[in-house]
């Protein structure tokens, strides 16, 4: 009984420590490596030939699974920003949401910074107006309304409030045009769907609207089906006889369907389990943003009788294999490319306005986001092809 309780306490307080190690560390590697050690140790302190075959299976396990995710990391593509520091004041920002799962609030700043091996790559102040959305120049009363969705790259991450593409696209047509910008950071098309569905655009029903503007990058792909620590909380869709049908939020379907909730929380963790079925999960993420961009082109046709123009960063038929995203195919950004011009909405090709220049030259260093000067460029394109200029 005595060598029971001990086995018992030694085992718990192994348990406590690896819990600790993965809380403090972050890394399913380092508590792998922890545990594997704990339990060779266990073979050693722990009383009982189960109990130490036990211990035993343990460690080879833990080693193997931080071998498995090693590899698996070591294969996978470096992200943009990595190394890169990002705060914000206020630190949990954007806020909590109830129907779009977070979102700015009105009438509120926030101070964000950069830093990368210490030095600072930017630190600005994002401003929100009363409706929540960022501030952008005034036009004159009257003027025709654009509306900005999408996520950090429309938002304008990492610039002043000035530098982001409504606000150009407003001070580059003389002020006779109001841009409204309703980008958020990590954002994807099921958030700008829900803002429709749910009424939070309504308020712009009477400002005369005559175009619904957004930028797509293939990480949105993976947002669709919420693959992002973030996106809990977040409107998920699924198709159903090709049409979107809302389900609530990604931590609801997790906890109705516990499988589904065990593999995300362990593909978070390491990443050879989620590479499991991954090619199936990219053909059904870009099945779902097709859906869900043909959708955002109806909603904006029914809610203002406006187009949907789409601004792409993405691998097309003119980019060699290895350009854009390499986690997802690119024969699968390419079709999804192409799936999304059948739509027939007017596009706008990024990489037609930056091919030759520098990445200094048109991005934020170590962070990947559009400058202040691409952000210029696409306002101008975005005016030729609403025939504004």
């Amino acid at each position: 009984m005595a060598g029971t309780y001990r086995n018992l306490s030694l085992s718990g307080a192994f348990l406590l420590a690896v819990g600790l190690v993965a809380v403090a560390l972050n890394s399913a590697i380092w508590a792998c490596l922890v545990a594997a050690v704990l339990a060779i140790a266990g073979v050693v302190l722990l009383q009982g030939n189960r109990w130490r075959t036990a211990a035993l299976v343990v460690a080879a396990l833990a080693i193997s699974l931080a071998v498995l995710d090693a590899f698996a990391g070591f294969l996978s593509p470096t992200p943009m920003g990595r190394g890169l520091v990002r705060t914000t004041d206020p630190k949990w920002w954007p806020p909590p949401d109830p129907i779009l799962g977070f979102r700015p609030q009105p009438d509120t700043r926030v101070i964000a910074t950069a830093t990368f091996g210490g030095e600072p790559v930017y630190r600005t102040t994002y401003h929100f107006d009363a409706t929540a959305a960022r501030v952008t120049p005034s036009a004159e009363a009257g003027a025709d309304t654009y509306l900005f969705l999408g996520d950090s790259f429309t938002f304008g991450q990492g610039l002043a409030d000035t530098e982001a593409l409504a606000a150009q696209f407003t001070k580059l047509n003389g002020l006779k045009v109001q841009g409204v910008n309703l980008g958020v950071p990590g954002y994807a098309p099921n958030h700008l769907i829900r803002a429709f569905e749910a009424g939070l655009l309504d308020r712009y029903k009477d400002r005369n609207v005559k175009a619904v503007v957004t930028w797509i990058i293939p990480a949105q792909l993976a947002r669709t089906t919420g693959d992002g620590g973030w996106l809990g909380s977040s409107p998920r869709y699924v198709l159903e006889n090709d049409a979107l049908r809302w389900t609530g939020t990604f931590t609801e379907y997790r906890w109705r369907n516990p499988i589904a909730g065990a593999k995300y929380l362990l593909g978070e963790q390491f990443a050879f389990i989620q590479a499991i079925g991954m090619r199936q999960r990219q053909e059904e993420q870009s099945e779902l943003f097709v859906a869900m961009m043909a959708k955002l082109q109806a909603l904006a046709r029914e809610k203002f009788n406006a187009p949907l123009l789409i601004i792409y960063s993405w691998p097309d038929e003119q980019s060699q294999p290895e350009e854009g995203d390499s986690r997802v195919a690119h024969s699968l950004l390419l079709s999804t490319l192409q799936q999304v011009r059948k739509l027939g909405t007017p596009m706008v090709r990024v990489d037609a306005l930056t091919t030759g220049m520098e990445s200094a030259k048109i991005m934020i260093p170590h962070d990947g986001h559009p400058n202040a000067f691409t952000n210029g460029m696409v306002a101008g394109a975005v005016s030729r092809k609403l025939n504004l200029r």
